[in-house]
């Protein structure tokens, strides 16, 4: 008899559907997966069979054969042993089954005492099951992370509850239902209490959230219930210490106003200063405003990190605060950008919706600079392998900080550089034009007298500057409603005149300023974004002139000429 099931495989950060064929016949005891498995996958026979004996059942001393389909794709990790337990109960004929196994996707890792342990990629799980209009049996431990995405799907501790559930189990067996009221209310928490399995309705045993094809008010209560644990979550991080806060930051008005423009569009930012001037806590700082993330953010953003090598313990099954990821500037490429036999998300998808810090950012390997320049404007990283190519989303917005020359006093008033005229020319030179031309914003930092350092006048508050970026969000969040774009940054060229409303006299006063300071066209539609982005934080609907001269100071800097 040949069993069939449906389990999954991951390909990047997307999950692919594999059929699961268990065909049981007589000959020397034992079991051969074929279907190009990986070490940890050809281990499942061990743990299955353990897992199998000690949920007490007979295991089959026969040939046992396990395809994994399609073949010509590489199956990874323990994904399959749930999947591969039942495959052989079913075909041994120690399960009937009850259910239409077609339906389902199977997944979960067993222990040797038949518990099923957490898994990862559960998202990409849950997407491919939606996409498919099929439900998913996961690790009782991965409920969280099912919850947020409309779909049906059943939570398990044990071998035998699976089995309890999809079968009536060929001996007696007793068990009984634990139904909780609280936050896994409904969860199916099967114990062997007396009571006859016959006994229990169907419908008893299911634990159901389906969604697939919901009205707007279920909707609706995703995000509402997404918008209770995001507020949990940020009351928590506005009181952790470890980024500084806008208020600890003394004077700076002018770089802590191009901060928050930039945060406010997703604009991309260079900061230029001196050694001690500030640079670094006022970028790290930008941690504690940017503006809340949505559902569907925080569903790619989790969706990411699970398969990535930098875990995170998440409460509530999703990351609610975005990201912020700092980079030594000693980061190799596949670092940076992802990589390895079997690819992984790098720094630039760990930022995916939040912001990639890069401290001095002049002493980066040209070669790693250069290689930022595709995945700052296309917003996805491409990995090509000899079988298979895997894309990365990557739309971060970058903050980069860098000292003026070598001995890093080149325009400090207090201090004398001490770089010659080819120092500073070789220092320079590491910066390639195409990688300046995708900044945004730059801004000069410098050293703030004593006399402001050492003044007890009260600064604003990341928490006030955030409520002004959200505000600015969410005029953004409204003009780009059903477009996906989220930021003024995303605006195409052939959109400007679409989304940048600004008068012909305002319009002819810039291409004045552009066609004077030479702008590249990229600079040119960049400084109306920047400009959109001021006018949205001020609450004007209008693009003005104050607007184009902020943007366009924020362009210009003696250091770079750009």
């Amino acid at each position: 008899m040949i069993t069939k099931l449906h389990s999954a495989t991951f390909l990047g950060i997307n999950a692919i559907i594999v059929d699961v064929e268990v065909f049981i016949a007589n000959g020397i005891p034992g079991i051969m997966i074929v279907g190009l498995p990986d070490a940890s996958t050809k281990e499942s026979k061990d743990r299955v069979k353990a897992a199998i004996k000690n949920s007490s059942f007979e295991y089959p001393a026969r040939k046992i054969t396990i395809n994994l389909a399609p073949a010509d794709i590489k199956k990874s990790g323990p994904i399959f042993d749930l999947s591969l337990a039942i495959g052989i109960l079913i075909s041994a004929k120690l399960l009937i089954p009850k259910i239409n196994l077609d339906d389902y996707i199977i997944a979960g890792e067993l222990s040797l005492n038949g518990n099923i342990n957490k898994i990862d990629g559960v998202i990409a799980l849950s997407l491919l099951a939606k996409r498919l209009n099929k439900k998913i049996i996961i690790p009782y431990e991965n409920l969280n992370e099912a919850k947020y995405l409309g779909i049906e799907y059943y939570c398990f501790n044990t071998l035998t509850e699976v089995c309890n559930f999809i079968s009536v189990i060929n001996k007696k067996q007793n068990l009984t239902i634990n139904s909780n009221n609280d936050n896994n209310s409904g969860n199916i928490l099967l114990s062997n209490e007396e009571q006859d399995s016959e006994t229990i309705s169907r419908q008893d045993l299911f634990y159901i959230e389906n969604n697939s094809n919901s009205s707007n008010s279920n909707s609706n209560e995703l995000i509402d219930n997404y918008k209770i644990i995001n507020n949990s979550s940020n009351e928590i991080f506005n009181t952790n210490n470890y980024y500084p806060d806008f208020s600890d930051i003394k004077g700076h008005i002018t770089v802590k106003r191009a901060m928050e423009i930039a945060v406010a569009g997703h604009h991309n930012i260079l900061m230029i200063g001196s050694p001690g001037s500030g640079k670094t806590m006022i970028a790290q700082s930008a941690a504690g405003i940017l503006p809340l993330l949505s559902l569907e953010e925080a569903i790619e953003i989790t969706n990411i990190y699970s398969f990535s090598h930098k875990k995170i313990n998440v409460k509530n099954g999703l990351i609610t605060s975005r990201p912020f990821m700092q980079v030594h500037y000693s980061a190799t490429i596949p670092a940076l950008l992802g990589g390895g036999a079997n690819p992984v998300p790098g720094d630039v998808s760990l930022a995916h919706n939040g912001v990639l810090f890069i401290d001095e950012f002049s002493e980066m390997n040209k070669k790693t600079l250069d290689s930022l320049r595709q995945p700052m404007e296309d917003k996805i990283i491409n990995i090509s392998r000899n079988r298979f190519l895997v894309s990365f989303p990557c739309d971060f917005m970058l903050i980069a900080a860098m000292n003026p020359c070598s001995c890093g006093y080149l325009g400090d008033q207090s201090h004398e550089c001490r770089c010659s005229g080819a120092d500073i020319y070789k220092f320079y030179n590491k910066l390639s034009g195409p990688i300046l031309d995708r900044f945004d914003i730059f801004v000069e930092v410098y050293s703030e007298s004593l006399n402001i350092i050492s003044n007890n006048i009260p600064e604003e508050s990341s928490y006030e500057v955030q409520r002004r970026i959200n505000k600015a969000t969410d005029i953004q969040n409204e003009r780009f409603k059903n477009m996906g774009k989220k930021f003024n940054v995303s605006i195409k060229s052939s959109e400007i005149k679409k989304f940048i409303n600004i008068s012909e006299e305002t319009f002819n006063f810039y291409k004045s300023a552009a066609e004077s300071l030479k702008l590249s066209s990229r600079g040119y539609f960049r400084i109306l974004k920047v400009a959109r982005t001021i006018s949205d934080i001020d609450g004007k609907d209008e693009v003005d002139e104050a607007s184009i001269l902020e943007a366009l100071n924020y362009r210009n800097t003696k250091f770079l000429g750009v």
